[in-house]
């Protein structure tokens, strides 16, 4: 009987962890940060901005390789 006391129990921790890493990489963020940590608004304005302006950057390079 302990045994499968040891066996449900591993399992229990497994999902718990598993779901705790699913969670931060499928927001993008570090694995053992908070899953349940709201980004602010303001943080994704910064982050997606950045990133629009780092493409266009690209984009013009590639334009004037062309």
């Amino acid at each position: 009987m302990s045994a499968i006391k040891k066996l449900v129990m591993g399992f229990g921790v497994g999902i718990v962890v598993g779901l705790w890493f699913g969670v931060n990489l499928g927001k993008d963020q570090p694995l053992y940060s908070n899953p349940f940590h709201e980004v602010s608004i303001q943080h994704r304005l910064v982050e997606s901005g950045g990133n629009m302006l780092e493409k266009s950057g690209q984009a013009l390079k590639s334009s004037i390789k062309n």
